[in-house]
């Protein structure tokens, strides 16, 4: 697999002043690298900058938009690099007629490619908000559609400084990024709508059961999104490398050095579907429908210690006689999205060499208790947009509450998460 590192060397012009070509092996990767950095994270911005860090290993770029369509013939734009007058921080929605990119937008054409949008006519016309054009020097630019099932839902800009920048074979590139993002930007901008519904419908009633609701469907909106991408990436992705493999395994008799080169190759695409299956588990957590909450985390922990390269002794243990898998289904899936992120960010940052979790019972309340031996949180952890963000987040949808503690000694750190156990009496009906 590429590293971070050596996908970032990616980011080369080649000869002329071309954009660098990835070859097929290293546009895997770096898609890989692309699903890991965007499942996850709930805020707009954090997913974007991630998209963007990770997108460059396969199209060099100084400036990335993503556009968002919304209804009335209005969009929405976020920006990543540079910001211009086109972002979201300046104007929340602008008409979709002045857009110098409306042809994407409406369907009129399959993508644009510009050597030169400074003189290209596509993106002037009367009316055209094409300002942010000239300020930010964008030259050579790749415009393709973001579609979900097959809806059109916006677009993804990638420019450059440089004229005569981009090819066509590149255009195939970045379709392939667009839509490995559409699908979680839909589901992060359909969650958006039901939180923001909710809250209206929380200030003309002035019932707390509404803002309850709306979060829980915001919750179980985001993750029947995030199950359907694992479907996905399980049904193509999956199925596309495996038979590559098959065909690979089945080529006998070349040269030495040829056939060790298969070999190498081979042991990279077993390493390839590993780091797949685990995608797809963390956004479809089968073991989580199947056996239930305890028996999930316990295969969350196995698969960390799979991956990880030092000793680490990880134990769960279950007072509560299962109560956790009492709980509305939405609620028990968020709660274990947040112990997966407390775990990745103990294994991540806090060099543990151990890991309990707890889950029990306390009155009306079922709490689960991850404790690490690492290096112990400190106050800016906490302030951080970091995975504690993440976690924070997913608890005040699920109204739980979540606590950070640095252990006695200056070892290690325990997140706790009360859940209530009266979750039965929140409608859930979401049909």
């Amino acid at each position: 697999m590429i590293k971070k590192s050596e996908c970032d060397q990616l980011n080369t012009s080649g000869e002329g002043g071309h954009a660098h070509m990835p070859n097929a092996a290293e546009a895997l990767d770096c898609y890989l690298s692309i699903a890991q950095a965007i499942a996850g994270p709930t805020d707009y911005e954090l997913v974007l900058e991630n998209f963007a860090n990770r997108l460059r290993a396969l199209i060099a770029h100084d400036h990335l938009d993503i556009v968002l369509l919304h209804p009335k013939g209005t969009q929405i734009c976020y920006e990543a690099r540079m910001h211009t007058s086109w972002s979201h921080t300046q104007k929340l929605a602008t008409p979709t007629e002045e857009s110098p990119i409306r042809d994407v937008l409406r369907g009129d054409v399959a993508h644009i490619l510009t050597d030169d949008a400074w003189t290209d006519p596509v993106f002037h016309f009367e009316g055209s908000d094409s300002k942010p054009i000239f300020e930010a020097d964008l030259r050579s630019r790749i415009v393709v559609p973001l579609r979900v099932q097959g809806e059109l839902i916006g677009s993804l800009a990638i420019s450059s400084h440089k004229k005569n920048f981009y090819s066509e074979d590149l255009i195939v590139l970045a379709q392939g990024a667009a839509d490995l993002v559409a699908a979680y930007l839909f589901a992060l901008e359909r969650g958006k709508e039901a939180k923001d519904s909710a809250v209206a419908e929380l200030e003309a009633t002035g019932r707390e059961r509404t803002l309850r609701i709306g979060a829980l469907r915001l919750t179980e909106g985001m993750e029947r999104e995030r199950q359907r991408l694992g479907m996905d990436l399980h049904d193509q992705t999956l199925a596309d490398l495996s038979r590559i493999r098959r065909r690979m395994s089945r080529v006998e008799g070349g040269p030495k050095a040829a056939m060790d080169e298969i070999a190498a190759i081979l042991n990279e695409l077993d390493h390839c579907l590993d780091e797949v299956r685990g995608i797809v588990e963390d956004m479809k957590p089968g073991v989580l429908q199947l056996f239930g909450f305890s028996e999930a985390v316990e295969a969350h922990l196995q698969r960390c210690l799979k991956n990880m390269k030092r000793r680490i002794e990880m134990h769960v243990e279950d007072t509560s006689n299962g109560k956790m898998d009492d709980l509305e289904d939405t609620v028990r899936t968020a709660v274990y999205r947040i112990v997966q992120e407390a775990v990745n960010n103990a294994l991540k940052h806090g060099e543990c060499s151990r890991i309990d979790v707890r889950i029990a019972q306390s009155n009306s309340n079922l709490t689960v208790t991850i404790d690490d031996n690492g290096t112990g949180i400190q106050d800016t952890d906490l302030q951080s947009r970091s995975g504690i963000s993440n976690i924070k987040t997913r608890t005040d949808l699920i109204s739980a509450q979540v606590f950070f503690e640095r252990l006695d000694g200056a070892a290690g750190t325990r997140v706790m998460i009360v859940v209530p156990m009266d979750t039965e009496n929140v409608e859930c009906d979401f049909a």
